[in-house]
């Protein structure tokens, strides 16, 4: 064994190695992730300018965006009012500040704890969900049929799922910005005995069009993703029953880091004064 074996064959025993060989891995898993992501949303837009998109699947996903994920969704964002309400109101109160206290409270829940808390009660609830349902169908062969059959799967299972995440998710923030002020308003009036007008007022005062627009976009943009990586994992997913629980996994993990992602690059073009 000569030098250059005898080196090559230490550094394969080492650590370094490990680490090195696991750091690639990940990135090429990453990159064929996010090809995927960007094929399927490219196949959906083909589908939806060819006309081919299952109308009946994209209402039926619709309500599954909307209506199923409303409670939690709700529930979630208004606690979260609730909690800034108790940390603030009543030293707010105490230090002369009352007529802010809903503008505090607004501005937190509509600009940022609105869109990002009920995303992730989405993805939570609805993204992991339909991951599971898509790799199931995958692993076992359903897709498959539907090739054979000559049904477009991108058409009739993808397309209504992306589109549906696009178009709901707007709506549910609103809601749950709505939920989450009334949660704050709540806690004021029980905490710091705050007058009901007067917080309104500063709700009113302190909100802006650019913070409902931002939150707007926010809702439009976290749709998007939540069903994208959902079908795009889900679709994803080869083997059998522990393949459709690491699909699951996956999903809920990418949502959360691209949702946390878009949410700086989103809140830096509306918010940052340089821009």
């Amino acid at each position: 064994m000569n030098v250059l074996e005898k080196t090559i064959y230490i550094y394969n025993r080492t650590y370094s190695r490990k680490i090195f060989e696991k750091f690639f891995r990940s990135f090429l898993d990453w990159n064929e992730t996010v090809g995927y992501i960007t094929l399927t949303f490219a196949n959906s837009l083909k589908s939806l300018f060819k006309g081919e998109v299952d109308i009946q699947k994209f209402l039926e996903q619709s309500a599954r965006f909307g209506v199923d994920s409303l409670p939690i969704s709700l529930l979630m964002v208004s606690i979260t009012g609730m909690i800034i309400a108790i940390q603030v109101a009543l030293e707010m109160v105490k230090q002369g500040a009352a007529d802010y206290v809903g503008a505090l409270v607004a501005v937190s829940i509509v600009r940022e704890l609105g869109p990002v808390i009920g995303s992730f009660a989405v993805i939570s609830l609805v993204g992991s969900s339909m991951a599971a349902e898509i790799s199931t169908m995958k692993v076992t062969e359903q897709i498959d049929a539907m090739k054979v059959l000559g049904v477009d799967p991108v058409s009739y299972l993808l397309a209504p799922r992306v589109f549906a995440g696009f178009f709901i998710m707007p709506f549910v923030i609103i809601l749950a910005n709505l939920m989450g002020i009334i949660g704050g308003m709540v806690m004021s009036k029980l905490i710091a005995e705050l007058n009901t007008v007067t917080y309104i007022n500063s709700v009113w005062q302190g909100l802006t069009v650019r913070d409902i627009n931002s939150s707007l976009v926010k809702g439009f943009v976290f749709g998007g993703i939540i069903s994208l990586c959902s079908t795009s994992i889900g679709y994803k997913a080869q083997g059998g029953a522990i393949d459709v629980g690491i699909a699951t996994t996956r999903t809920v993990v990418w949502a959360f880091v691209i949702i946390l992602f878009a949410d700086y690059f989103i809140s830096w073009m509306f918010f940052n004064q340089s821009a």
